[in-house]
This record gives structure tokens, C-alpha cells and sequence, in this order.
């Protein structure tokens, strides 16, 4: 197993809410649920940052990769924050590494990295990232 990331090599992070539906049958958020936090904060950026219109835009992210490690058992009622960051650019293809905190510590309760290449809607085919696009992620450039 890895270290776990620091909060210092992010500088976007999104809130998460917890849910007691969030829980597994231990007590603590399900695998399964941290991954949707990832996505969550992930497509929030795109919307908000980025000014991608997700259900009707010409452009569409595909996630093509996902895993994650988990350092601590984060459960409801928790408040976390997810830093999102890019680790790669390349083309259509963007590698994301993520990572879900407490608010205010250093160290993740768990981390991820998500790959999502860009498709034309209307084709499915791969497509190079616009300018616009490009720049926004390259904003996201890990710090460590």
C-alpha cells in the first residue's frame, strides 16, 4: 500500500455531505459510495470550472479507469472534502488522482485515480481537448 496523499498537493477540493444511506452493514461508507464521491467532484468541476455542458454539450468524458485505496473508515455522520487533481494530459485523455479528507487534516482517508477520455457525442470517437478545456485542467496540476 501506498502513503496516503497529503492535502498539500491539492488546490481544488469539492464538499461532500455524507448520508446515513452512505454506510455499509460495518458502519462505514462503502467503497462503492467513495467512488461516487470522486465522480461527483469530478463532474461539479467540469460544470462549474470548466462550463462543460455534461448532458447535452458536444463533448462527452468517458471514464475508461477507476480504482482506489482506502487509509481510514470514514462513515455518517462526516463531513469531507475531495481534492481533485490532474496527474496527466494527453490528447483526449485525462488522468485524475483524487482524494477524500476530513476538513482541516492532512492526510486522506482514502485515494483514487479516475481516467476519462473526451468523446464527440455524437460519434463516440476520441477527441483532442479544446483549448479552453486544456487549460482549465492544467490548473489542476497536482502539487506534489
Amino acid at each position: 500500500m501506498t502513503e496516503s496523499p497529503q492535502r498539500s498537493h491539492f488546490n481544488h477540493f469539492h464538499p461532500i455531505l455524507t448520508r446515513p444511506q452512505d454506510n455499509d452493514l460495518n458502519g462505514h461508507i462503502a467503497g462503492a459510495t467513495v467512488h461516487g464521491y470522486f465522480e461527483t467532484a469530478l463532474q461539479a468541476f467540469l460544470v462549474e470550472q470548466a462550463e462543460l455542458d455534461l448532458r447535452d454539450g458536444e463533448l462527452a468524458g468517458v471514464v475508461i479507469s477507476s480504482a482506489a485505496q482506502f487509509y481510514a473508515l470514514p462513515g455518517f455522520p462526516d463531513v469531507l472534502e475531495v481534492g481533485l487533481g490532474v496527474a496527466r494530459l494527453a490528447g483526449s485523455t485525462v488522468e485524475y488522482r483524487l482524494a477524500l479528507f476530513r476538513p482541516g487534516e492532512a492526510q486522506a482517508l482514502a485515494a483514487g485515480t479516475l481516467v476519462q477520455v473526451f468523446v464527440t457525442r455524437a460519434t463516440g470517437q476520441p477527441v483532442a481537448l479544446t483549448d479552453a478545456l486544456h487549460m482549465t485542467l492544467a490548473g489542476l496540476q497536482l502539487n506534489g
